[in-house]
């Protein structure tokens, strides 16, 4: 028995001497460099699940928090003006058949028939509200190649961009107060709450200028790809602005009837906005709402604080491969357990676990690992490319923030 010990030990050890020798010789991942602006602003996955479940452990109540002003922001240039929407009656509005697009549409009178059965909807008014509704090409052309089709070369200049870094340390010194109470209240790191925002909206600038209510209609009966979930999408739509008393053809949003900072699908907002400012409404349009409820996001979905995002790994051998995944998988593997495989992360890695994740970059193949944290991101959106971006933007703000 002794001497199997010894056996396995010496065993062990010399396993360890193969992947320090390894990782001497593998080629390093650099953290990629920014590049100019582009325009394009994607806004929130239209892919992600309608109904995120909700975690064992209901986060615990939170004490009201005395009203307290954010700082003015010190230095220009000054945010641009946030536009805010305002309540309306709760009660649809009743208005004239004009023969819209949708009315001929069999499934959308299924679709009536069942919120009037299900949810207490009047059927006749939401006949009169659907007939004011056409089929929008455009919708449907964006929809069917969103921006995470593109490679990460050509994703992350996007993202990242000295713009984007400067605006986000703006948005945080402006908000201070409510992106450290968020960070505080749901133990979240703040630079991921703020990094978020400036992904999604570019920290407000493009909230979207699509009516909600055309976007979810539209993807909904005429974008069979994807109708079951944009079907009830509209369905969460409908009660979330019964709910919040405004009318359905008030919102704008992204082509994907996502809105306001943190570019929230409705069943999301309904599941997770919060009032963060204390004002009696949950207004995604309003930042420091927006901040709350983004924070209130990642922790629902499993934020780890104290844990690291993601770090730049080495590789070496064939045996990496069998662990990658297009798509976002929740990290099952301790570092001597990837260590077997000849992966290790370049730097000290706060993470029980980790799963590899393969970019394409510019300068060729990146390959990072991903924690829990990581995961967490990729639940906002399911992307690998997008949460990369979140984690990037969010280093480079804080860096510049000195943090």
């Amino acid at each position: 028995m002794q001497a199997s010990k010894g056996s396995a030990y010496l065993i062990g050890a010399l396993g360890w001497v193969m992947v320090l020798s390894a990782c001497t010789t593998a080629t390093t991942i650099p953290e990629a460099g920014t590049s100019s602006h582009a325009k394009g602003v994607p806004a929130a996955d239209p892919l992600v699940s309608s109904l995120p479940p909700r975690l064992p452990r209901p986060l615990v109540p939170i004490p009201a928090r005395p009203k307290q002003p954010n700082p003015p922001y010190p230095r220009p240039p000054s945010l641009p003006s946030l536009p805010i929407p305002e309540p309306l009656q709760p009660q649809l509005p009743v208005l004239p058949v004009q023969g819209g697009h949708y009315l001929s549409y069999p499934a959308l009178q299924t679709f009536i028939g069942r919120m009037q059965q299900v949810h207490g909807f009047d059927a006749g008014q939401l006949q009169s509200l659907f007939a004011t509704v056409q089929r929008n090409e455009e919708i449907i052309a964006k929809a069917s190649k969103p921006a995470e089709a593109k490679p990460w070369l050509q994703y992350r200049p996007i993202f990242i961009t000295e713009d984007r870094i400067q605006s986000g340390m703006a948005f945080w010194q402006q908000y201070a107060n409510s992106v450290e109470a968020a960070a505080q209240q749901y133990g979240i790191d703040p630079a991921y709450i703020v990094a978020i925002i400036g992904v999604e909206t570019f920290y407000g600038r493009n909230t979207g200028n699509y009516s909600v209510l055309q976007a979810l209609t539209t993807l909904a009966f005429d974008f069979p790809k994807r109708a079951d979930f944009y079907q009830k999408e509209l369905e969460q739509y409908l009660l979330l602005t019964r709910e919040e008393q405004v009318q359905p053809l008030a919102w704008q949003g992204s082509y994907a009837g996502a809105m306001g900072l943190g570019q929230f699908i409705s069943s999301s907002y309904r599941q997770y906005a919060q009032d963060f400012d204390q004002d009696g409404r949950r207004n995604l349009w309003d930042p420091e709402d927006a901040i709350g409820s983004v924070a209130n996001y990642l922790a629902r979905h499993g934020w780890q604080a104290g844990e690291d995002v993601a770090v730049p790994a080495y590789v070496s051998g064939q045996g990496y491969a069998r662990l990658l995944s297009e798509k976002p998988v929740k990290p099952n593997l301790s570092l001597s357990a990837l260590s077997i495989q000849w992966v290790a992360p370049v730097n000290n890695f706060r993470a029980r676990q980790a799963s590899l994740i393969l970019l394409d970059g510019a300068a060729g193949s990146e390959f990072w690992l991903g924690g829990d944290n990581f995961y967490v991101i990729t639940r906002y959106n399911h992307s690998n490319k997008y949460a990369m971006a979140v984690h990037q933007l969010a280093q480079a703000i804080r860096q510049q923030m000195g943090r």
